[in-house]
Formats: C-alpha cells, sequence, structure tokens
C-alpha cells in the first residue's frame, strides 16, 4: 500500500520508504517505524492514544514499551518526512492523549495488485474516503517516467556523440585515395582528392612521361601526386609518382617511387 501525502511525498508501508513527487529524493524507515506511521495513518484525523499504538505496533510486548520509545518513533518520522522536503507539520500531538493526522493536508490511498489478481479485479488505483477512483496514481507514474527519462535521454545522447566523434575520427585518419583511370594497363590513383576538370590533362601527362616505361603486372598500380609550387607565375611543382604491388587485404607492397618536375602552365 502506497500513501500519496499531499501529492508531495509517497510512503510505501512495503519497503518503508518516503519519497518525494517532486525531486525523487528518498528515505528508509526502520520496521518498526513504519508500522507507527502506518498506525498513525490508518486512524486519520481521529486522535489515537498512546496505549492504541502500543497495542497495535508491539502486540504483546506493548507492556514493556515505553512513551519515551514512541515519542523517538514520532521524532524519526518527522524528520524523514522534511529530509524529502515535506516541511508542513503533519503529525499532530493530542495532549494527554496521542497523536493524530493533520486535517488540512490531504492523504490518499493507492492500492497495489497482488502479482496473481488480473486487472479485471483489481481495486481502484486511487481512493479515498469515499471511495472514489482518483487520477493521483497516474500522476506518481508518470512523474516516475519523466524523472527516469530526464536521465536516460540525455546519457543516450552523450553515449552517440561519443561513437560518433571516434567514428569521425577514425575516418579523418584514412587516408584517402581516388581513382582517376588507366595508362598503359596501369590503374591510376591519386593520394587526395583531385578536381575532375583536370583529370584527362594529368592522364595524359603521366603518359607522355612513361616513368616505368613496361606495362604494370598482376595486382600492379600506380599512386601519384602532385605537390603546387606557391609561385603562381610559374604554377610549377614536384610530382610524386610510385608503383606499388596491392595484396588480397589491399595492402600496398614493393613500392617504387621517385619525384619528378611537374609541368608548367601553357
Amino acid at each position: 500500500m502506497i500513501y500519496i501525502i499531499d501529492n508531495k511525498v509517497a510512503f510505501n508501508t512495503e519497503n518503508g520508504s518516503l519519497k518525494s513527487m517532486r525531486n525523487g529524493k528518498e528515505v528508509f524507515l526502520s520496521s518498526l517505524n513504519v508500522r507507527v506511521f502506518k498506525c498513525l495513518l490508518e486512524h486519520g484525523v481521529k486522535p489515537v492514544s498512546r496505549e492504541d499504538i502500543f497495542k497495535q505496533v508491539w502486540g504483546e510486548q506493548s507492556l514493556s514499551v515505553s512513551s519515551a520509545t514512541l515519542n523517538q518513533y514520532i521524532s524519526l518520522t518527522r524528520r524523514a518526512l522534511l529530509s524529502v522536503g515535506f516541511s508542513d507539520r503533519l503529525i499532530i500531538t493530542v495532549a494527554k492523549t496521542g497523536y493524530r493526522i493533520n486535517k488540512t493536508i490531504l492523504i490518499k490511498i493507492l492500492e497495489i495488485a497482488p502479482p496473481s489478481q488480473s486487472p479485471e479485479d483489481a481495486p481502484p488505483l486511487m481512493s479515498d474516503a469515499s471511495g472514489t477512483q482518483r487520477p493521483y496514481a497516474h500522476h506518481y507514474y508518470l512523474m516516475t517516467l519523466l524523472r527516469t527519462l530526464s536521465i536516460a535521454l540525455p546519457l543516450a545522447i552523450l553515449v552517440f556523440l561519443f561513437f560518433y566523434y571516434q567514428h569521425y575520427r577514425e575516418n579523418e585518419k584514412r587516408p584517402f585515395i581516388s581513382y582517376l583511370g588507366v595508362v598503359k594497363g596501369c590503374p591510376i590513383y591519386y593520394s587526395g582528392r583531385y578536381l575532375d576538370k583536370k583529370t584527362d590533362r594529368y592522364l595524359q601527362f603521366l603518359t607522355e612521361k612513361d616513368l616505368y616505361g613496361n606495362r604494370c603486372g598482376k595486382d600492379e598500380l600506380i599512386i601519384t601526386r602532385l605537390n603546387h609550387s606557391l609561385n603562381t607565375t610559374e604554377d610549377s611543382g614536384r610530382q610524386f609518382i610510385a608503383k606499388c604491388v596491392m595484396d588480397s587485404d589491399h595492402f600496398y607492397h614493393h613500392c617504387e617511387s621517385e619525384y619528378i618536375r611537374a609541368w608548367k602552365k601553357s
């Protein structure tokens, strides 16, 4: 059974928890403290004597329990309520009698259906003195769901961004190879991105230079790179070219390479 106290605190009699419905803060009462608090809530605004509390909570051992012990549990209950943010005066001390619940504070009861009970046979989720159903149970579970999402969703976003960033960094580290075409039976790859409008001219340049003479053998290819000069008047630079053997795992081996002078702008 769960008592909803002024729509601010939920008291679960099964596990002894006092939980704020606003910020989710939760504390737990001892088993005897739970029975004392439950006894007061069951009597509600009607004063209950110390003797009745002794009998209901301690049973046959009630004769050996002192008023100081009961006062201690009442004090612990008040402090627990205060620790979860409930500062209103819930438990009223009745002089020369005992205690009662403050009648200005609304208390609702949430019935928990047994596991074996079908939904059709379950009692109303929320009831008050008249036994009518209230929407507070739905509100309680909705607040719990929202608190869970407020924690889980940011964590999920952070995890996604972390793996996306790692994937992006890995891709940045990989060299980029552009396929340009074939020269004398040799596949030509450019180390980096090459402008499409210059591809034909560049392939013609490689054909004229004929650096390696013979056609490429099986699994051989050409990797090139043009390093333009910063001198815009001559538009010259150095040309890197390498003939490599690529294995079945696409790794390059036995590369023969050299630098030559690139063409000048006509």
